[in-house]
């Protein structure tokens, strides 16, 4: 683990991309050998994925804004910190 993070991001972008097309064989295995109840429950599955994804646009929302109002905190408090005489005597 410790020597991907420290791998160049060339050697990341094709670790990725090798993720990425292992999961969509896997993916693609599964929907070959379930076809039959892919398709009959094919509505719950829509459901199922627009929640999901749903769910993932929210958290990262959610992320951005928590972010934004720490961000927001730590300059008022450095502020707040700047504008005050220091507590110990020169």
């Amino acid at each position: 683990m410790a020597t991907a993070l420290r791998a160049a991001p060339a050697q990341l972008l094709r670790l990725a991309l090798l993720d990425a097309v292992t999961a969509g064989a896997g993916l693609g295995y599964l929907a070959h050998q379930y076809r039959e109840a892919l398709v009959a429950n094919s509505a719950a599955i829509g459901l199922a994925l627009l929640l999901l994804f749903a769910l993932g646009y929210g958290i990262r929302t959610a992320a951005r804004v928590l972010s934004r109002a720490g961000s927001r905190v730590d300059a008022i408090v450095a502020d707040e910190l700047r504008d005050k005489p220091s507590p110990w005597p020169r």
